[in-house]
């Protein structure tokens, strides 16, 4: 080595003047590897790979840059050799990638092999250093535990854990080194199952003691399959599934058995709320805080583009939720499937960050039936490896529950245990609606259609599959005199412009003034409205019985004698052309032949699974992009690459015309080169998500900023937000 300084150095100076020794940073690390290790069989692994994460930086190159004498040099290949030699592959993947991600197999053994024919002298001179420096501390680990997981993909999990706690500690210790008082200000609240119980007891209690609500049978029997689903909570870690129809309180449901289950499962230690779509988070995490949270203690952690942690410019003092979104080290967190499931088959640092402190917890998967049929078997085995390995417990919850079980030609979840007793009864004591169908389902006109909807003279919500039908109905009906209020909704208004507009119709049902809502499918899961009558376009059946749940929702409708009546459920088909894709139209068409004639069959807890068997039987390619395959292969950057929620190419668009915040916003952050993260967040509640098509048609009115934001410049209206291309006019930026 040309470098002769007997002081090897991992970071330079903080803002003390202060270096940290190479010997310290891994060290350091090994030990927080060490409290990250997912049980002691694995402990001297984890550390062994704390140790050795940083051994190429006892290269002369590496220490002439580290002193300002020399340019930036690799050196996350050296331990992966060493790893290498000691026939340590779970170890080297983890140490290769620890800056630029897991890589492919193929490539990186192709890069070890081309850097050892090439400079094995110079790998020989880095390992006699490091092995001089840390030959105290250094015991080669056994990889028995490792070598005894049941396959490949057990093993390919077991390396993306490894990896996360390797990236998390690295992070957090050059935290440490350079932001001290940010490291000492994040919050590691524990789970405390007892007092979160004892809180959401405290609104169960509410519930019993109103006589109005306690005398309603919906809340009798809330409170009875809340009960059942407690008395299976000292049952062993593993899948659950929680089927109720919509409205009767699955979100608390939920989450009290999964407090009881922490309760029993002393090694338990945060519980994760997975939702499908941002626009219903608002909803569930705030209900959650409500109980939860009080002016000492804040359980609660948001993650996702919807929420906004400020972030003190002065650096004094760090807001440790936002803290909290790096590594998900909170008690209770509220995410979305494309920030969840997208982080698990990632192999990007800060995706991966978070995902070993999902070990040793309770999931909660709402609305599971949102998973793309078209990933199910890849998501379910890596779920499955996940739980066998992670010790934790998976519920999914919904009231239209796929068939996720194993079966000839579909690989799923070998045993998922129910957590209500006797569903079929459940469904038929909470029957509230009557499914019509719109003449016989043959087709008719939007505005027959409309002639219907008003016709019947009931406030409605009528459910469209594109945004240019919902559009076309309002315009046929807006203004008109039957009823007080109209609405529309649909994904071309930016999040702000529909959370203002959804809380306006929630107002408008408390009232009880007549309104007619015309929306696209966004309306169908989690949001809380209540309609006499809903209108739904044959759709797909999850999308059919999820919009009836808009209907009746709370069983309150009664005649002049006191008798319940029914919601009445409206199902049409269309003469205007256009579906969502050539899919979803077959799949409509399926569903719409299962139950034609058979309408009664829609209120059957078990009709939806048998779809959906039959469904991936004939329909669909569960794995359809061999991504099972690729794991098997460890091709952690291809299944990277391959693995979305959302597969269509779309574009953001930043909305600044949108109000005068947006304007504000906008004129803050123009021609920066660089914006902060909470600008970021503020931003994405102006934007609208638009397929590459409409961009490229649209090009002259979308002008990029410096930072990578994508800027508006064209209409937006106030009643459709985005519009059309054929709407739009030239204009002049």
């Amino acid at each position: 080595m040309e470098y002769n300084n007997s002081t090897y150095i991992a970071h330079s100076e903080n803002l003390k003047g202060e270096k940290q020794t190479l010997k310290e940073h891994c060290i350091s690390v090994s030990k927080f590897m060490r409290e990250f290790a997912l049980s002691d069989s694995f402990a001297d692994l984890y550390e062994f790979c704390g140790l050795i994460h940083d051994m190429g930086k006892y290269s002369d190159s590496f220490q002439k840059y580290i002193s300002g004498q020399g340019s930036k040099t690799r050196h996350s290949i050296y331990g992966a050799i060493l790893a290498k030699d000691m026939s340590l592959t779970e170890v080297m993947f983890p140490v290769y990638g620890h800056h630029a991600g897991l890589p492919n197999k193929p490539s990186m053994a192709g890069d070890i092999k081309a850097e050892l024919n090439t400079n094995r002298v110079y790998y020989d001179s880095i390992y006699e250093c490091w092995h001089n420096e840390n030959k105290m501390h250094l015991i080669p680990p056994s990889d028995e535990a490792y070598r005894g997981l049941s396959d490949i993909l057990q093993k390919e999990c077991f390396v993306r854990i490894l990896y996360s706690s390797l990236v998390d500690a690295d992070s957090l210790d050059t935290e440490r080194h350079f932001a001290k008082k940010k490291f000492e200000q994040r919050k590691r609240t524990a789970l405390d199952s007892a007092i979160l119980l004892a809180k959401l007891n405290q609104e169960f209690t509410k519930f019993i003691q109103d006589p109005e609500m306690n005398i309603l049978p919906i809340n009798q029997l809330r409170n009875k399959v809340r009960l059942y689903a407690v008395s299976k909570a000292n049952l062993p870690q593993g899948f659950y599934s929680l089927t109720l129809p919509t409205g009767l309180g699955k979100t608390l449901c939920s989450i009290n058995w999964a407090l009881c289950h922490a309760q029993y499962h002393k090694n338990i230690r945060r519980i994760i709320i997975v939702l499908p779509f941002v626009s219903i988070i608002d909803q569930t995490a705030g209900k959650l805080k409500e109980i939860f949270c009080d002016e000492k203690n804040d359980y609660v952690l948001e993650h996702h583009s919807n929420v906004i942690y400020a972030d003190n410019e002065n650096k004094e003092e760090y807001n440790p939720k936002l803290l909290a979104t790096e590594n998900w080290d909170y008690p209770i967190i509220v995410t979305t499937n494309v920030q969840f499931f997208e982080s698990l088959f990632s192999n990007k640092r800060s995706d991966c960050r978070k995902l070993h402190n999902i070990q040793d917890s309770v999931i909660i998967f709402d609305e599971i039936q949102t998973l793309p049929t078209g990933i199910t078997e890849p998501t379910l085995t890596m779920l499955d490896n996940l739980q066998q390995l992670c010790r934790c417990s998976m519920l999914f919850c919904t009231a239209t529950q796929p068939d996720f079980t194993t079966r000839e030609g579909f690989k799923g979840i070998n045993h998922i245990e129910p957590l209500v007793e006797n569903p079929e009864i459940v469904f038929e004591q909470t029957r509230r609606v009557t499914y019509h169908p719109v003449n016989e389902y043959n087709e008719v006109s939007i505005s027959e259609l409309a002639d219907t909807v008003i016709g019947n003279k009931q406030s409605a919500l009528v459910v469209f599959n594109t945004k240019k039908k919902a559009r076309t109905f309002f315009e046929e009906i807006k203004g008109g005199l039957a009823f007080k209020h109209y609405f529309h909704l649909s994904t071309s208004m930016c999040p702000e412009h529909r959370k203002s507009v959804i809380k306006e119709i929630q107002e408008v049902l408390k009232k009880k003034e007549s309104l007619i809502v015309c929306s696209t499918q966004l309306i169908e899961a989690g949001v809380d409205m209540d309609f006499p009558s809903v209108y739904r376009e044959i759709a797909p059946l999850e999308s059919i019985i999820q919009s009836a749940g808009r209907c009746n929702r709370e069983g309150k409708r009664r005649d002049d004698d006191g008798q319940e009546i029914k919601g009445d459920v409206y199902l049409f088909a269309l003469t205007e052309v256009g579906q969502p894709s050539k899919e979803y139209n077959s799949w409509s068409q399926f569903a719409n032949l299962l139950y034609k004639g058979k309408e009664e069959q829609l209120h059957t807890h078990d009709f939806y699974s048998y779809y959906y068997r039959e469904l991936t039987k004939s329909f669909v390619d569960t794995d359809k992009l061999k991504i099972t395959e690729d794991r098997r292969k460890q091709l952690y950057q291809t299944v990277a690459d391959k693995y979305k929620i959302i597969d269509k190419k779309t574009q953001t668009l930043f909305v600044y015309k949108y109000n005068e915040d947006s304007k504000m916003l906008y004129n803050r952050i123009k021609g920066q080169d660089f914006i902060s993260r909470q600008d970021y967040q503020l931003v994405s509640q102006y934007c609208v998500q638009v397929y590459e098509n409409f961009a490229h048609d649209n090009k002259a009115y979308i002008l990029p900023e410096k930072s990578g934001i994508s800027v508006w410049h064209g209409s937006y209206d106030m009643a459709f937000g985005l519009p059309f291309a054929e709407d739009l006019k030239p204009i002049i930026i």
